[in-house]
């Protein structure tokens, strides 16, 4: 994950408040748009998430999970903490005053070593949650910060080690 992301919209012009996108907007033509905030939207990420040190034990699969609110790990199944502090994703969106927004978040994420690669198996973050209320408002600085996480996934093939890391993609614009 990377920090000063410039906001990934479906349409274009997204991460612009509706009444701000397309020709003739703010151009005190009589559109009633000349006085309007017209700030893109943008995300910067505070933290990545990260689930410690962990080895996989035999021939099963492992899932480890994020506590949003206490940071606490999970450890279920063939994988076994070998310490390091899990820390939670946290993401601060920017944007136009009092603007509902809306997040997505991935499905899963895929992760490799320094190579590229995960030396045969997959370990993958699925089940990825957040703190966000459901209709997200930007506050009257036009920031909103939420926490995310998701449920590390190693399958019994995976032979990977060292640091795995995965990009992941946080979606944000206006309805």
């Amino acid at each position: 994950m990377g920090s000063d992301l410039r906001a990934q919209g479906n349409c274009p012009d997204c991460d612009l408040p509706p009444g701000c996108r397309g020709n003739g907007n703010q151009n005190g033509n009589g559109n009633g748009n000349q006085n309007r905030n017209c700030q893109r939207l943008e995300i910067t990420i505070e933290s990545d998430i990260d689930f410690g040190r962990l080895v996989l034990l035999g021939k099963g699969e492992g899932r480890v999970m994020l506590d949003l609110a206490s940071g606490q790990k999970t450890l279920i199944g063939d994988v076994d903490d070998l310490g390091g502090m899990p820390i939670t994703g946290r993401a601060t969106i920017t944007g136009a005053p009092f603007e509902q927004i809306s997040i997505d978040l991935p499905n899963e994420v895929a992760m490799r070593d320094t190579g590229g690669g995960t030396n045969g198996g997959d370990a993958l973050i699925r089940d990825f949650v957040s703190d966000l209320p459901s209709f997200p408002v930007l506050d009257a600085n036009g920031q909103l910060s939420f926490n995310f996480s998701g449920t590390l996934v190693i399958e019994a093939e995976t032979d990977a080690s060292g640091n795995l890391r995965g990009r992941v993609p946080i979606s944000v614009e206006y309805p």
